[in-house]
């Protein structure tokens, strides 16, 4: 016979164990139907090495499939973090330097050891391939490393979190295999998502004549595969002359004296090429040439006239125009003006005048002042 206290323990039992199936249904996280693909969040081209994989150290709790990457050729520090997939910010923390980007479906990518973010807005869009923060130390002092991980969590974001095996779209397939530091020691290498993009900047405007030599700095992104450059001539398609550079510059005084256009051709890590060309811009140094023999000329008191000279020839930027004077000082000088080699002089007083003059280039080269009339007014 079944006691009132048996059927009362039975009844609490049963009515704790479907708490606990309803707890346990509420807390899962919805299964990830669309999981996004993958970029390493590494920036392109650059080799780093996984030094601590997964199962191993601190990657051994719901953190299980976490990587830790390192720069196999660098400092690691403040080198650039992008975003494995089109996701927003949902959570930073200054403390260990942690970015959390939400993928929708409750998927989430995790970036740790950030010197500094981007941003910290939260809801704020990135694009894959993004830089979200730069890698550094924050939480684990002295090594600079970047902690990744892919994961799903329940709804709040928190709750039953659970990282995944890692796969990456460069081709990376990283499964469980069992043991310790699975993976440890592999070198990834991130791939360009489009097509490499070349930035010019420089205070020499194309179509512009300068006579300073004035850098030409240019950056690629999505770069990686290194790059090639030439003046005035298309660099060739087969070898780049630097390889994994992402960034170079070329001066005027490089080709010497003249009208120059400068061509960069940029290699993705995947082999994907752009070329791009900033100019022509024009180098000139040298001064405008004035060859004349000094005249004089008589004239009468109160009468106008059109006094000409010689033009000034310069093979290069060309002639912009004179400074002008006209007066009684034989080494006078001023800033008149004008664009032709004439000037309609003004009823001169009784005198005797000089006409000097002093020839400009497109690039700001000048000529020395000389006289090219002696007038005298009776």
């Amino acid at each position: 016979m079944v006691t009132h206290s048996t059927r009362r323990r039975r009844a609490l039992f049963a009515l704790g164990w479907l708490f606990a199936v309803m707890l346990s249904l509420v807390a899962r996280p919805v299964p990830v139907a669309a999981a996004p693909t993958l970029v390493l969040p590494t920036p392109p081209g650059e080799p780093w090495r996984i030094i601590q994989g997964y199962a191993c150290g601190t990657h051994t709790g719901w953190d299980r499939y976490a990587l830790d990457l390192a720069q196999v050729n660098g400092p690691t520090y403040n080198a650039p973090i992008r975003a494995a997939a089109s996701g927003t910010l949902w959570h930073w923390e200054a403390r260990s330097g942690t970015i959390i980007l939400s993928h929708g479906n409750n998927f989430f990518t995790m970036y740790t050891h950030l010197s500094r973010p981007v941003t910290t807005e939260r809801g704020y869009a990135f694009a894959a391939g993004d830089v979200l923060g730069y890698a550094g130390d924050r939480g684990s002092p002295g090594i600079p490393h970047l902690h990744f991980m892919a994961y799903t969590a329940g709804a709040n974001g928190w709750s039953s979190r659970q990282s995944l095996p890692l796969k990456f779209a460069e081709g990376y397939d990283l499964p469980e295999i069992g043991g310790c530091n699975q993976h440890g020691g592999k070198v990834l290498t991130a791939m360009s998502l489009q097509d490499p993009a070349v930035t010019f900047t420089s205070a020499a405007l194309p179509s512009g004549w300068y006579n300073v030599d004035h850098q030409i700095d240019f950056s690629v992104a999505w770069g990686g595969g290194g790059l090639s450059q030439a003046w005035n001539a298309e660099p060739p398609a087969d070898t780049p002359m630097f390889p994994g550079a992402y960034d170079g510059y070329a001066r005027l005084a490089d080709m010497g004296e003249g009208w120059h256009t400068l061509y960069v051709r940029a290699w993705g890590p995947d082999g994907r090429q752009t070329l791009a060309s900033y100019g022509p811009v024009g180098y000139d140094i040298s001064p405008p040439v004035l060859v004349a023999t000094p005249q004089t000329l008589t004239l009468a008191r109160e009468q106008a006239i059109t006094l000409v000279w010689p033009a000034a020839s310069d093979p290069l930027s060309g002639v912009s125009g004179y400074r002008l004077y006209l007066g009684p000082d034989p080494a006078g000088e001023s800033e008149w003006f004008v664009t032709e080699p004439s000037v309609t002089a003004p009823p001169l007083a009784p005198g005797t005048y000089w006409l000097r003059v002093k020839p400009l280039d497109n690039a700001g080269n000048v000529g020395s002042w000389q006289t090219m009339m002696t007038i005298v007014v009776e």
